[in-house]
């Protein structure tokens, strides 16, 4: 944390926990405060007007949610943010922050580099459901998911959606995953049996 930022939280942030599984942040619903993570990692997803979600990105540690709120007209949020591991954050008022960009200039200059990162991380994200396999895109779900928890729900459905494939298509994977015994299937839930080979099947789209 720069000597900046320190000053800005010290005198304004609340410090604010959510277990796994929390919605930190729901699409739709006004957000008059912004996130600063400082522990944990979460997904960003959106949902269109069809009722179906694509997963955007996933943050971790020193980054922010409500940035783009920050700088828009509304303070609605454009996405639902979920927590996958517990999350430790610290939260601020949008309009204290937005007053004191203005005061501070190299706090619009941080945010500047919050969103172009960001940006380019949806971009990416953008590109790795057209390109890339299922295969590949569905064991970096997998990684990234169980930071915390071996054991996973196998939601179907909505993890489908999420990848922008079919159902039936997922299920051929999960048969693949499971044959090579990297993840064990009992039910509705699953068990990663080798983050690893998750990794190296996700390749470089595993930071």
């Amino acid at each position: 944390m720069d000597p900046l930022f320190q000053e800005i939280a010290a005198k304004y942030a609340v410090r604010e926990c959510f277990s796994r599984s929390s919605a930190i942040v729901c699409q739709g619903v006004s957000m008059p405060c912004m996130y600063y993570l400082l522990e944990g990692k979460v997904k960003i997803e959106q949902t269109a007007f069809n009722g179906k979600s694509i997963l955007f990105a996933f943050a971790g540690e020193d980054s922010w949610l409500g940035d783009l709120e920050l700088f828009g007209d509304s303070e609605e949020a454009n996405c639902t943010v979920t927590a996958i591991t517990d999350v430790e954050a610290l939260r601020f008022s949008l309009a204290i922050m937005r007053s004191n960009l203005k005061r501070y200039p190299g706090l619009a200059e941080s945010f500047a580099r919050s969103l172009a990162q960001k940006m380019w991380a949806y971009s990416k994200m953008s590109t790795v459901n057209i390109l890339y396999p299922l295969l590949d895109r569905y064991a970096r779900y997998l990684y990234e998911m169980s930071a915390d928890s071996a054991t996973l729900p196998i939601a179907l459905e909505t993890s489908a959606g999420l990848l922008g494939a079919g159902e039936r298509q997922l299920q051929r994977v999960l048969r693949t995953l499971a044959e090579q015994r990297i993840i064990e299937r009992s039910g509705r839930m699953l068990t990663v049996l080798d983050r690893d080979g998750l990794k190296r099947l996700a390749g470089d789209l595993v930071q």
